[in-house]
């Protein structure tokens, strides 16, 4: 299999776009469609201050890559979130070294006593991909506020973004639908601008760009992820890809370019400033303060506000 630009040996072949690339050309290949990302939805510019949150799998290691590659002012943010990221941040250090961006480490587990999600959701008997979707969202954007960041970027590829498209149409889920976009802007003078810039590049695209330019990451899922939705949709997003090469594209893109523009959200949310820390919320407190005064109370004993935040807890999930 030769390269359709050199002619040299293939290393990967593309059968979305019929096409099979030596190293050199699709490494140029992955950064262009990630340039194109950002240029056609407009996330940001070379005078943007940016945050990568880093989780380091490979999504989050190759948009950190390819983002200070192309000449972003770029810089990366872990959380640990208790013992189960301790692999996670061993691994930090490598890919900082081999990226040559720096990494800043967050440790979010001080608000709770040193517990970590997983302990938190079992005092609040809530899953913990439930919590630690609370407490990445809070310590995320109020990392990238209070430290000057423009522009807060994810790692979600098209494989993401399609899975969850996907997921919320069969579950008619209108509302998500309208909100999905590559590019969320502030709603609030608090609320960080949120991008995701490999919305052109796929699951495997990503693998590949990591491999070849030899940036770490953990292949290790969370432990907590098991039996998600989620994995299951994407199994039959990629039965159908295999069969019916660039239906993630048309799905995702299509949906951008004719559905999208006819969808509007009902929703309309009036925001305030939480009474503790200060940050965007639709309550008088914000979920994150209030799970954390759940974990302080459970702690000192405290059961009569315990429950009275589980209350609210459940409520503002259910909305």
């Amino acid at each position: 299999m030769k390269c359709k630009k050199c002619g040299e040996q293939a290393v990967i072949h593309l059968r979305a776009h019929n096409i099979a690339l030596c190293k050199g050309h699709f490494v140029e290949f992955f950064e262009k469609r990630v340039q194109k990302g950002i240029s056609k939805f407009k996330m940001f510019d070379r005078r943007s201050r940016i945050l990568v949150a880093v989780s380091t799998g490979k999504d989050s290691s190759a948009v950190l890559y390819a983002l200070k590659r192309l000449g972003y002012h770029v810089e990366g943010l872990f959380l640990k979130m208790g013992p189960h990221t301790n692999l996670a941040e061993r691994v930090v250090k490598n890919i900082e070294v081999a990226t040559g961006v720096k990494i800043n480490i967050f440790d979010v587990t001080k608000d709770f006593g040193g517990l970590g999600t997983a302990d938190v959701a079992r005092i609040v008997k809530r899953p913990v991909c439930s919590i630690c979707g609370i407490v990445r969202r809070h310590w995320m954007n109020r990392y990238a506020y209070e430290n000057g960041f423009d522009v807060l970027v994810t790692g979600h590829n098209m494989d993401d973004e399609a899975t969850f498209l996907f997921g919320n149409i069969l579950n008619w889920q209108v509302d998500y639908m309208a909100r999905q976009w590559p590019v969320l802007e502030k709603t609030h003078p608090k609320f960080v601008r949120k991008a995701k810039p490999l919305i052109y590049v796929t699951e495997r695209e990503t693998y590949a760009y990591v491999f070849l330019n030899g940036i770490p990451f953990l292949e290790q899922k969370c432990p907590f992820a098991r039996g998600a939705t989620s994995a299951q949709y994407k199994k039959h997003l990629n039965a159908l890809e295999w069969e019916q090469p660039g239906v993630k594209h048309r799905l995702l893109f299509g949906y951008f370019e004719t559905m999208k523009p006819l969808l509007v959200s009902e929703a309309k949310v009036e925001l305030r400033e939480c009474t503790i820390c200060g940050f965007p919320t639709t309550e008088e407190k914000c979920q994150y303060c209030k799970l954390v005064e759940r974990v302080q109370a459970h702690r000192a004993g405290n059961l009569q506000l315990e429950r009275e935040n589980d209350v609210q807890i459940s409520e503002d999930q259910g909305k």
